[in-house]
């Protein structure tokens, strides 16, 4: 893994720390807007957005001709239909259309299935609403800019069509009134569907009539990952607030919180609202907004977090499948990750791909077969890798796609499937580097640790919408010697600073369980305000060791979970030239050590080994970059490798057998038989006991090594010991501690010898 920091801390003229002074901002938070490109005279505007710096709806081509036929219609009457798309833009274009209309004439609005309809407007989608409707017009939000035949079809039946879109126009446009910014690309052009929705709104109704669904149309402005600025990142500022002060109320039920940010737009609402449309029909998503009876709008949101756990669910096991799959690949010889299935759903494979993008630091594809014989995939790709243009260099193997540089949608015949997809991964490797898919962290600015974190974290929240194109920034923070602790007995852990609080989620409590060397992190920063105080708080995100610094007991501690495996292994021998050999090639190849001392026992005896990343415990990721892996906890997974080198002693011969078991194959680098622990049943008892007598006086415990010292202050007893103790009563049934910190303890007489961890230690 590399850092690379985005902006340095570079010197300011006179001229523009008088300009930090006028805009009332420090010099580093300066530094930072100057860093991402904004000019001197943007500042302003971008920090104090307004409504009033909205551009005028009439720089979009076609706005005025749309606008005089609505009202035409609305003068006759007439039956309109609005045509939208299914995903959550446009939802909310058709919810903002439908409220400014629905009192003005005779409307109504359809969104085709994903799945028996398929993207866009088709003739067949339009004969089932023309057998039962009769629209004198038809406006289109969010697709119908390469509508071509299907306004032609609509034009024989007699019925006029006004496209609204905001995507990429083709060589041709439809022959009909287009409102589409991007055709003529006047003034600001960078709208969603919805975006282009409100500006029709506004230039039908006047300014005021459209600030009504601005919180709408910032749904569909973040949700559809739009650059976060100009007319925008307006749209969200406001809209946000006005989703916070008076929201309506199927988003209140909802989200159910006070606040809501972009973020939460982003990973909360518009899943709940894409559900509906990835799995079946997204007709009924518009109640959100049209509707105001309370049981109708509970039913909704009930459906629609249930489709959303249903979509979770099938994603996973799309994720998990796809992971199986790979199992056993070697990565070196792999660009593109191209895989099909016929029992995954069509609606999941976009976030499938991303989450095996991000994973795997290749692009993806994901195929599904259809009903009518065909493959339909998702792809997605990573920032070095265009997959627009791999896929117009190999699009004599399609029957349609499309998409822009990061995400795509394919179809294909399905015997065409395997000579793609080994012409995709030629391509990709012929033109693109092997290094650019390894692991590759681009920060915003590297801060001193002994900074004001709580000034700046304020500062940040001035650049608050964050989203494409103005993402929320993170941050280089480097320390050495830093203690984390568990938050209670939980997968979380933090450490408490007088000017900052790290936090580290789930993956990096193995990491962080004991006292750090030299490492790196990557932070996200906010403000936490608990009991009237605030303070500064750093989420990590990643993070990147430099050198290690665990001692020989907090090792023992962090390799206990071996002690719970059972077996025998039968490893290979393996030698120094030969791992050389190996680590030529990028990927493939973990190396294992159980103490820092192994580790440097093998830095001693092999100079390549100094190049490679040093990972304590935990991955960053499932990519298997070449690496050594100190103290690997319970959840690493090295099935990705094509091998894994023990170069050091683990605690019980099950823990070998493990890892042959679960990794493609195995080799040992020297020694590496068992060195087991010690432990007595005298000692045993003592813990038992004391754990007893404090969780009397102390029902709830505050961490694991806080409970370790409340227990063992009386006499001597090393840390490792007594977590090896815990895992003993856990096992037998005598002490059990929740994630809370609380302790359900039991007198029953236990047999020792039940408890797999206790048999594999010495009995002194």
């Amino acid at each position: 893994m590399r850092y690379v920091v985005k902006t340095p801390r570079f010197p300011l003229s006179s001229d523009r720390i008088a300009l930090a002074k006028r805009l009332g901002i420090s010099q580093d938070f300066l530094r930072l807007l100057l860093g991402r490109g904004m000019s001197e005279d943007s500042l302003y505007d971008y920090l104090h957005p307004s409504l009033d710096k909205l551009s005028s709806p009439y720089e979009i081509d076609g706005m005025k001709e749309a606008v005089e036929r609505i009202k035409l219609a609305i003068k006759n009457k007439e039956k309109v239909l609005i045509y939208g798309d299914y995903d959550c833009d446009g939802i909310c274009a058709i919810s903002t259309l439908m409220l400014y209309l629905r009192d003005k004439l005779d409307v109504f609005y359809f969104i085709p299935d994903r799945n028996k309809d398929g993207y866009g407007i088709s003739v067949e989608a339009l004969d089932k609403i023309l057998a039962y409707h009769s629209p004198k017009l038809v406006i289109t939000v969010d697709t119908g800019i390469t509508a071509i035949e299907e306004v032609e079809y609509l034009k024989s039946r007699g019925i006029e069509t006004i496209v609204t879109d905001h995507h990429e126009p083709q060589e041709r446009i439809p022959d009909c009134i287009v409102v589409d910014p991007k055709v003529a690309r006047k003034g600001f052009y960078d709208l969603c569907g919805a975006g282009v929705a409100l500006k029709l709104v506004e230039a039908l109704g006047g300014r005021e009539e459209a600030k009504k669904y601005l919180d709408i149309v910032a749904i569909a402005t973040i949700a559809d990952v739009v650059p976060l600025k100009q007319d925008n990142r307006i749209i969200a500022y406001y809209g946000l607030k006005q989703i916070t002060t008076s929201p309506r109320k199927g988003v209140k039920m909802l989200l159910n919180q006070e606040k809501v940010s972009a973020q939460d737009v982003m990973f909360r609402l518009a899943p709940r609202m894409n559900a509906a449309g990835r799995l079946n029909s997204a007709m009924k998503v518009v109640g959100l907004f049209l509707e105001n009876d309370y049981f109708l709008l509970r039913t909704l949101t009930d459906e629609l977090a249930r489709d959303n756990s249903a979509r979770q669910e099938l994603c996973e096991k799309a994720v998990e499948r796809a992971k199986a799959q790979l199992a056993g690949t070697d990565f070196n010889d792999v660009g593109i990750i191209v895989l099909k299935n016929k029992d995954w759903e069509p609606g999941i494979l976009g976030i499938a791909c991303a989450r095996l993008t991000e994973e795997f630091k290749r692009p993806t594809i994901l195929f599904a077969n259809t009903d009518e014989g065909e493959l339909r995939g998702s792809a997605r790709s990573i920032p070095q890798v265009n997959i627009f243009e791999t896929l117009c260099a190999l699009s004599e193997y399609f029957t349609g796609f499309g998409g822009h540089a990061q995400a795509a949608g394919i179809s294909m015949k399905e015997d065409r499937f395997d000579d793609f997809v080994k012409a995709a991964n030629e391509l990709i490797l012929k033109t693109h580097d092997k290094h650019d898919f390894t692991h590759e962290i681009c920060c915003e600015m590297e801060l001193p640790i002994d900074m004001d974190f709580l000034s700046f974290a304020k500062e940040l929240e001035l650049m608050e919408p964050t989203g494409y194109q103005n993402p929320r920034p993170t941050f280089l923070v480097k320390g050495q010697g830093m203690r984390f602790d568990r938050i209670g007995f939980s997968q979380h852990v933090k450490y408490v600073a007088p000017n900052i609080e790290l936090m580290g989620f789930s993956k990096f409590a193995p990491c962080l369980s004991a006292k750090t060397g030299r490492v790196d992190f990557e932070i996200s920063l906010g403000v936490n305000a608990f009991q009237n105080r605030e303070s500064a708080q750093g989420i990590i995100q990643t993070l990147q060791f430099e050198d290690i610094d665990v001692s020989e007991d907090e090792a023992v501690c962090m390799n206990l979970h071996q002690l719970s495996c059972e077996g025998e292994a039968h490893i290979e021998s393996t030698d120094f030239k030969q791992l050389n050999e190996w680590l030529k090639a990028p990927f493939g190849t973990a190396i294992v050590c159980f103490s820092k001392q192994e580790y440097e026992n093998l830095l001693g005896s092999c100079d390549s080994v100094r190049k490679l990343p040093v990972l304590i415990a935990t991955t960053r990721c499932l990519n298997p970059e070449n690496c050594v892996v100190v103290c690997p906890a319970e959840c690493f997974d090295f099935s990705f490798f094509n091998r894994v080198v023990v170069a050091g002693n683990p605690l019980c011969d099950g823990y070998l057998a493990k890892l042959q078991k679960e990794s493609n194959a195995i080799y040992a680098l020297g020694d590496c038989s068992a060195k087991k622990i010690a432990v007595s049943k005298d000692t045993l008892r003592k813990v038992y006991k004391e754990i007893v007598n404090v969780t009397r006086r102390t029902p709830k415990l505050a961490s694991p090594h806080k409970t370790y010292i409340a227990v063992c202050s009386g006499y001597k007893v090393k840390e490792s010991t007594f977590m090896l103790a815990l895992r003993i009563f856990d096992e037998v049934g005598t002490v059990r501690i929740n994630e809370k910190g609380f302790a359900q303890i039991s007198a029953k007489s236990v047999n020792l010898e039940d408890s797999i961890v206790y048999r594999n230690t010495q009995h002194a």
